[in-house]
């Protein structure tokens, strides 16, 4: 998968990108690659207990896939210098979701990077609203994403450590703005943002 470059206001010290383009179900007209990539993105975000097992399989080829491509970007990036960088996954949107689309692939980022694992470093306590593929005024997604105080973060742990986050789809860049705020308050060091996708809303053929 290639990277494209992803621009987050406020966050223009860090290096961003994304490996897909994410085209919501609403958007119609749109070529069998962006079907492709949604598909990815559909088979990485199902945490769900599949009753099928090709479907469970499927998920787990495409965890274990992205993972790789993720790594191998923290290598080239960091080359030796990536054992002492944390990998960190924004929190899904309940303790149960978060343990189902991160515990995994955080462990294989790490594995196959050499990475330090920082899943077990953040806790999410209740449940807040996710926002993805929601419909809603940019005045209640804000207000939505103010509920992130319910992420708990080891402040000794990510304290003077240099912090790569990662998140599966970005939309405005709210939810990484607030999450590097939170790590950057306990004196962490955000260099670089990693997504699976960027949402488009306008498809052009590639």
């Amino acid at each position: 998968m290639n990277t494209v470059n992803v621009y987050i206001k406020g966050q223009e010290d860090k290096e961003l990108i994304s490996f897909l383009r994410y085209f919501p179900s609403r958007i119609k007209n749109i070529g069998m690659d962006a079907v492709f990539d949604r598909q990815i993105v559909y088979d990485y975000k199902d945490g769900r207990n599949h009753l099928e097992v090709d479907a469970a399989v499927v998920r787990v080829e495409t965890v274990r896939e992205v993972a790789k491509c993720v790594a191998k970007f923290l290598v080239k990036k960091f080359g030796r210098k990536i054992c002492n960088v944390v990998f960190s996954c924004i929190p899904a949107s309940s303790p149960e979701r978060n343990e189902m689309r991160n515990r995994h692939f955080s462990e294989l980022v790490c594995k196959f990077s050499g990475a330090i694992d920082g899943f077990y470093h953040v806790s999410v306590i209740g449940e807040r609203t996710a926002v993805h593929g929601t419909k809603i005024k940019k005045e209640e997604r804000a207000k939505r994403i103010n509920e992130q105080n319910n992420i708990e973060i080891d402040a000794d742990f990510f304290k003077n450590k240099e912090v790569c986050i990662w998140d599966d789809v970005v939309t405005t860049g709210a939810s990484f703005n607030a999450y590097v705020s939170q790590l950057e308050q306990a004196g962490a060091h955000v260099t670089n943002g990693i997504f699976l996708a960027k949402t488009s809303y306008k498809y052009v053929l590639k």
